[in-house]
C-alpha cells in the first residue's frame, strides 16, 4: 500500500519545545480501502495516527497527521492544513477531520479522485489543536484564548505566543507552506475568509477592506460553500463574507496571522513576541522568511452551539448524496476535500487515440482533458522536439524545469490544438459532470517529438477592486497561478514552492512519425512496440496514473519512458488466398488468448481462495476475525 500516515508529535515541557518527527508509517492493514468494509475506522487502518494524548498541567501532548502518498512526495508537494479545534469547547471540528483523515485512508484503494487528492497533495490535520482546552472541556488553555495569541497586531511583545497552542501551529507553518487552510470553530454558522482584523476596517461602517486575495477567496469560498450543500429554505448552508463582516474583528487571531505573516510588515502588524510562559520562546521563532506564510484561509463557523447535537452530525453515506437534510459532517468532509482539490491546478490527460489520416504527410492526435483544482483554464496541445524534453519528462507540471529548458519548449513548441473554459474539479458528489475536452492536431511527421499540454489557470484571480494594503495577490495560491515564476521556502526545512504561470503535463512518451505517401497509411511497429503511435501503459501512467494498472508502473513509465517509432508505408494489394490464411490465423490467435485469459481468471480465483482461507485461519478466535471487519462476533 502505497498510502502513508505521517504524524509530528509535540510536547512542551516548562523550558522549550520539542518537535519529534516520526518515520512515515505504511498502511498494512488489508481491509483498508474497501467500500463494502466501511465500517472499518481509521484507527484500523492507521493506529498510530490516532494515538492522541493530552495531559493538564505545565506539558501538552498532542499530534498532527499527514496523509499523503510517500512514494510521490517532493520537497515541492502542495500542502493543505485543517485545524481541528483551536477552541477547546468547540467540539465538532476534531470529529469533522478524523473523519476527513478516514474517508482519505478508506477511500484511496476504491476511488480515483480520492487516490488522485492524495497521491499529489500532502494534506496536515491537527485534530485537537487546542488539546489542553479539549481535554478540560474549556474554550481557553490555562485561561489563555489561543485565537488571541498569534504574532498580529499586538501591541505588547510579551501578550503574544503564550501558549502551546499557538507555538504548535506556529512550527508547522515555518516548516511547511501551506496554500489552503480551513480553521473550524462553533458558536454560529457562517463560512468567513480575510479580513479579521481592526487595522483592515473602514471607519465609520465598520466594515472589512478587501484583501489582496479577494478574487481567490471568494470564488473558492462559492467552491466550498456549494459542496456543503443548502438548507431546507434552499438558502446556502454557510454564508460566505469577510471575517470582520460576518463575525468580528480582533488582535492576535490566527487567520491574519497565517495569511499575512510572510508579507506584511514587521514588528507591526506582525508582532515579534517575546512571551514568558513555559519558560518562555525565543522572539527569533516569529521572524519570518519573505513570503513564506501566505494561506488562503478559511473560518468555518459550523454550529450555533458549540457543541452540536448528535442527531445534527449525519451519516457517512451522505458525503455522496448532497441534500437540504445532510449533517453536519458530511457537508464539512465535502468542503475540505473540495479545498484538497484546489490545492493544485492540473490538466487530467485520457489515453490519447491515434492514428488516422490527415492528409499531407501528418497524423491525427486526439487527446481528452480536463482541468482539476481549478475554476478556469486555457489548454494547449503542443508538439515539442523530444531533443529539447528528453524522454518527454515534465515533472509533474513543469515546475522543476530549469529555466532555460522552459523557456526553449516554448520557443520550439508547435501549436496543434487549443481550447478553455471551467475545469471539471470533483465528481464525487456530482450527479452530472461535463464530458471531456477534445483536443486534436495534425503531429508534425519526420522527426521524433513530445506532445505535450500547455495550460493556464484561474487568471482572473488578478482582478482587484480596492486592495488592502495596495499589492498584487499574495498567497501561494494565486501567486503560483499568476506569476511566470513563483518560488518560495519555508522559514525551516526543505519545503519550497516552484511554480509557474505557465505548466505542462505530458500526454506521453516521445512518439516519431514516418510518411512515404499521403495516400495510403499504415502503421507499422519497427522497435517492439505496439502499432500505435504510444504505448498505453505509458500514455495513461504518465498522464493520469489512476486510469492504469497502478501507480508502480507510473512510477516505472516515469523514469523509463518509452519511445515507439511508426513507419507510414503504402500497402500493397494481397492475394486473396493470403487473406483467407490470415483471418484463419487471427481467429486460432484469438482463441488461443480467451483461453490463456481464462485459465488466468481460475487461477487468481484459486490463489485468491487460498489467501481468504489464510487470512481465516490466521485468526484465532471468531471474535478476532469479526473484530477486523467491524462486526459483531457470530
Amino acid at each position: 500500500m502505497v498510502l502513508s500516515v505521517f504524524f509530528l508529535h509535540w510536547k512542551y515541557q516548562s523550558a522549550a519545545i520539542r518537535v519529534v518527527q516520526v518515520a512515515p508509517m505504511p498502511m498494512v492493514n488489508r481491509l483498508c480501502g474497501s467500500r463494502r468494509l466501511g465500517s472499518v475506522r481509521w484507527h484500523s487502518c492507521c493506529p498510530a495516527a490516532l494515538a492522541l494524548r493530552t495531559k493538564t498541567g505545565s506539558s501538552n501532548t498532542g499530534h498532527t497527521v499527514r496523509i499523503a502518498n510517500k512514494r510521490l512526495l517532493t520537497n515541492s508537494t502542495p500542502e493543505v492544513f485543517f485545524s481541528g479545534a483551536l477552541h477547546g469547547d468547540e467540539r465538532l471540528g476534531p470529529a469533522t477531520v478524523t473523519e476527513l483523515a478516514s474517508f482519505l485512508c478508506e477511500e484511496y484503494g476504491v476511488d480515483t479522485q480520492v487516490r488522485r487528492l492524495v497521491d499529489f497533495r500532502a494534506t496536515w490535520i491537527m485534530p485537537m489543536t487546542n488539546a489542553f482546552g479539549y481535554a478540560a472541556h474549556r474554550r481557553e488553555e490555562n485561561s489563555m484564548d489561543p485565537n488571541r495569541d498569534f504574532p498580529y497586531l499586538h501591541t505588547r511583545p510579551e501578550r503574544c505566543m503564550q501558549t502551546q497552542t499557538a507555538r504548535a501551529v506556529n512550527e508547522l507553518f515555518r516548516r511547511h507552506l501551506f496554500q489552503f487552510m480551513i480553521t473550524f470553530h462553533g458558536g454560529m454558522r457562517a463560512l468567513t475568509y480575510e479580513w479579521g482584523s481592526r487595522n483592515h476596517m473602514t471607519m465609520p461602517q465598520r466594515r472589512s477592506t478587501e484583501p489582496p486575495d479577494e478574487t481567490a477567496f471568494r470564488e473558492v469560498g462559492q467552491a466550498i460553500q456549494a459542496a456543503a450543500g443548502k438548507t431546507l429554505h434552499r438558502r446556502w448552508f454557510y454564508p460566505l463574507g469577510r471575517i470582520n463582516d460576518l463575525v468580528y474583528p480582533v488582535e492576535g487571531g490566527m487567520e491574519d496571522w497565517s495569511y499575512a505573516a510572510g508579507w506584511e510588515k514587521s514588528p507591526t502588524p506582525i508582532t515579534v513576541c517575546k512571551p514568558n510562559t513555559y519558560g518562555g520562546y525565543a522572539e527569533e521563532r516569529t521572524k519570518y522568511r519573505r513570503d513564506s506564510i501566505s494561506t488562503l484561509v478559511y473560518l468555518a463557523e459550523m454550529d450555533n452551539y458549540k457543541t452540536a447535537p448528535d442527531n445534527s452530525l449525519g451519516h457517512r453515506l451522505e458525503i455522496w448524496s448532497p441534500s437540504a437534510t445532510n449533517g453536519h459532517i458530511a457537508r464539512n468532509l465535502r468542503m475540505c476535500l473540495k479545498t484538497i482539490e484546489m490545492t493544485r491546478p492540473e490538466v487530467v490527460v485520457l489515453p490519447p487515440s491515434m492514428p488516422s489520416s490527415a492528409g499531407d504527410g501528418a497524423t491525427s492526435l486526439s487527446v481528452q482533458i480536463y482541468g482539476f483544482g481549478c475554476h478556469q483554464m486555457t489548454a494547449r496541445l503542443v508538439a515539442v522536439p523530444s531533443s529539447v524534453v528528453p524522454g518527454c519528462l515534465v515533472g509533474e507540471d513543469g515546475g522543476d524545469l530549469e529555466q532555460e529548458q522552459f523557456q526553449q519548449i516554448l520557443q520550439k513548441s508547435v501549436k496543434m490544438d487549443a481550447t478553455e473554459g471551467h475545469c471539471r474539479g470533483l465528481s464525487l458528489w456530482n450527479a452530472s459532470t461535463p464530458p471531456p475536452r477534445v483536443l486534436q492536431g495534425a503531429v508534425p511527421t519526420g522527426e521524433e517529438v513530445c506532445v505535450l499540454i500547455a495550460a493556464e489557470f484561474d487568471q482572473q484571480w488578478a482582478r482587484q477592486t480596492r486592495p488592502d494594503p495596495l499589492v498584487t495577490p499574495r498567497s501561494h495560491a494565486a501567486r503560483g497561478r499568476l506569476e511566470e515564476r513563483y518560488q518560495v521556502k519555508a522559514n525551516d526545512g526543505p519545503m519550497m514552492i516552484k511554480a509557474r504561470r505557465t505548466k505542462l503535463f505530458a500526454v506521453g512518451g516521445p512518439i516519431r512519425l514516418e510518411a512515404t505517401s499521403a495516400t495510403t497509411m499504415t502503421a507499422k511497429d519497427t522497435v517492439d512496440q505496439p502499432a500505435l503511435a504510444i504505448s498505453e501503459e505509458t500514455t495513461m501512467a504518465t498522464s493520469d496514473p489512476h486510469t492504469s494498472l497502478g501507480s508502480s508502473i507510473w512510477q516505472q513509465a516515469r523514469l523509463v519512458p518509452t519511445t515507439t517509432f511508426v513507419n507510414l508505408h503504402p500497402r500493397p494489394e494481397e492475394p486473396e488466398d493470403v487473406t483467407y490464411a490470415q483471418d484463419f490465423f487471427s481467429i486460432a490467435a484469438i482463441s488461443f488468448a480467451l483461453s490463456i485469459a481464462v485459465g488466468c481468471a481460475m487461477l487468481l480465483r484459486n490463489r485468491q481462495e487460498v489467501a481468504i482461507k489464510a487470512n481465516v485461519k490466521d485468526a484465532q478466535t471468531r471474535s478476532e476475525l469479526a473484530e477486523m471487519v467491524g462486526k459483531d462476533p457470530i
